[in-house]
């Protein structure tokens, strides 16, 4: 019984202690490149960052343009920087001719 009350007491603080969140608390910032045409094997790049004074939680990103729609281009990067302050989102062209393409990224961010 004794283990059973350690875990609850456990979740009780961990959730009081603001590690928690709701869907209220947070902010989704968005980013796009322009669209551009892409050589065989070259990349559009977009990072995301969050506002000051809050911290991000998650985020991802998309390929657009006409080479998404052939299904030539390829999400390469889709990850957060090494500071956790921004989401990083990179399509690369992976069909043999060039094409027009943009990359989206979005930041899930927490404030303070």
């Amino acid at each position: 019984m004794l283990t059973k009350f350690s875990l609850l007491l456990f979740l009780i603080v961990l959730l009081s202690s603001g590690l928690s969140y709701g869907k209220d608390d947070l902010i989704t910032v968005t980013q796009e490149s322009e669209q551009l045409p892409l050589a065989t094997g070259k990349s559009v790049f977009v990072k995301s960052t969050c506002p000051e004074k809050s911290v991000l939680v998650s985020g991802g990103g998309e390929c657009l343009g006409f080479l998404n729609t052939e299904n030539r281009i390829v999400l390469t990067t889709s990850a957060p920087d090494s500071i956790n302050a921004s989401w990083n989102v990179k399509c690369t062209n992976m069909n043999r001719e060039a094409g027009e393409a943009q990359a989206r990224a979005w930041a899930v961010c927490k404030e303070h």
